[in-house]
C-alpha cells in the first residue's frame, strides 16, 4: 500500500497491531465513503475506527471534520483529542478554528489558525485566506491585508486571486 499524506498525519499512522491496521483501513474506507456523499455510513466506518483504536488521530480528525461540517458541536472534543495524540496534527486545529469562525468566535478562530500555519506555513494558504476573513471581522484590517498577501503568495493560481487583489487594495 502507498499511502500520500502530510507528514505530520503519517507520522500518526502506525501500524502497530491488527486492530491499528482495521482502524486505519476503516479511515480509508471512510474517506471513499464521505466523497461519495455517504455521511451516514461515513459516520459509522469512524466509529468503529475508534472502537478499534481510541487513538487514531487520523480517525478523530475525519470524525470531528464530518461533524463539523454537520455543525455539531460535538467536533471539539474529537478535534481536541486528535490534538492531544499529536499536538502537529495541523488539520485539526485548523478544523478546530473552522467551527469556531462559523460561531462567530473569533478570538478563539484566530488562535487555532495561528497555530495551524506556525505548524505547517506551506500548507496553510486557505488558512491565511479564513484568518484573514476573522481579522476584517475583527477591524484588524492590516493584519487582514497581510494574510491576504500569504494567501496569494503561497497559493499563486487561485480561481478568486481576482477577488483577493481587490481586497487587498480595499483594506
Amino acid at each position: 500500500m502507498i499511502i500520500l499524506a502530510p507528514s505530520d498525519v503519517l507520522s500518526s499512522i502506525k501500524i502497530e497491531n491488527d486492530s491499528s491496521e482495521r482502524s486505519n483501513r476503516l479511515c480509508f474506507i471512510s474517506e471513499r465513503l464521505s466523497i461519495q456523499k455517504n455521511t451516514s455510513e461515513a459516520l459509522v466506518s469512524l466509529k468503529k475506527a475508534i472502537e478499534l483504536n481510541q487513538n487514531n488521530p487520523t480517525a478523530l480528525y475525519l470524525l470531528a471534520s464530518l461533524l463539523n461540517e454537520q455543525n455539531s458541536n460535538d467536533c471539539v472534543q474529537y478535534y481536541e483529542k486528535c490534538i492531544k495524540i499529536n499536538n502537529r496534527f495541523y488539520l485539526a486545529y485548523n478544523g478546530l478554528g473552522n467551527y469556531y469562525l462559523k460561531s462567530n468566535q473569533f478570538d478563539k478562530a484566530e488562535i487555532y489558525y495561528s497555530k495551524a500555519i506556525e505548524i505547517n506555513p506551506k500548507r496553510s494558504a486557505k488558512i491565511y485566506k479564513n484568518r484573514a476573513y476573522l481579522k476584517e471581522k475583527q477591524k484588524k484590517n492590516s493584519e487582514a491585508k497581510n494574510d491576504l498577501k500569504s494567501y496569494l503568495k503561497l497559493f499563486p493560481k487561485a480561481k478568486d486571486r481576482g477577488i483577493i487583489e481587490q481586497a487587498i487594495r480595499e483594506l
